[in-house]
């Protein structure tokens, strides 16, 4: 069974479609969905979505590239949060200096917030980066230093050096179906070096879908193909790559439940 530890049932197309993008997910052995959340809305969305679903999980919080407009709104973010215990990550928070680096101050602000509020509910957090490497070390390994705190890292593109470092402060890190696409041999050779117990899969969906979808919406479902790819790079069996990514997950998000 797979896990998709990282996509977007709040999105459209897939938020008009729930019932059977669960069912569809039970038809590819897709165990457990991890929905997450950008904004205050999409965090009272989520919460209600998982709720509904048995098998769904959420995170809440204010996505980088929203932190002007939604900032002021953390509070409220955190008065939901112990709404459920479904809500069992912090995110996605992070930092994005590819569009917005103006707003650089802001949202180093918000990220350190969003740990905060981790840290108070002991929860993990799920991180966004874009061109902020530097800067994103720099406030994760702060943090750590003062308490033991779960990061993963979602959606990696980054360099080699940039895993290593973020493994050296025992970040986990996801990988979507960019991984699967032909320009990214070089972020597949970086996956040769990354231990399989640090490593998660997603999709993202419903951005990102994996060859030989690409270009057309995502669903959860198509975790799959993710895992596939992630078992041809490691030389390893797709059920193997199921066993231990479903571990990782629940190790790191549910205290051990199975």
């Amino acid at each position: 069974m797979f896990i998709d530890s990282h996509c977007h049932l709040t999105y459209e197309p897939l938020s008009n479609n729930l019932d059977n993008v669960i069912k569809d997910c039970k038809i590819n052995k897709v165990d457990k969905l991890l929905t997450i959340s950008t904004d205050l809305i999409t965090s009272k969305n989520s919460i209600l979505i998982s709720k509904k679903y048995k098998n769904v999980f959420c995170a809440i919080g204010i996505h980088p590239n929203s932190t002007k407009s939604e900032f002021l709104k953390f509070d409220e973010i955190v008065s939901i949060s112990k709404e459920s215990k479904k809500i069992i990550a912090i995110g996605e928070t992070g930092l994005d200096y590819f569009k917005y680096k103006e707003e650089k101050n802001i949202q180093m602000d918000s990220f350190i917030k969003h740990i905060e509020l981790a840290n108070k509910l002991e929860v993990p957090i799920i991180v966004h980066n874009r061109d902020a490497d530097n800067d994103l070390l720099n406030i994760i390994s702060q943090k750590i230093k003062k308490k033991p705190v779960k990061f993963l890292i979602h959606c990696f593109t980054g360099s080699l050096n940039f895993a290593k470092k973020l493994i050296d402060l025992n970040c986990l890190i996801s990988f979507s179906g960019i991984i699967t696409f032909k320009k990214s041999e070089n972020l597949r050779n970086i996956i040769k070096y990354i231990p399989l117990n640090k490593i998660m899969i997603e999709t993202d969906s419903p951005f990102l879908s994996p060859e030989p979808f690409r270009g057309k919406v995502n669903t959860p479902s198509r975790v799959k193909y993710v895992a596939e790819t992630l078992a041809e790079i490691k030389k390893i069996s797709i059920e193997e790559v199921a066993i231990r990514t479903t571990e990782n997950f629940n190790n790191f998000f549910l205290n051990h439940e199975n």
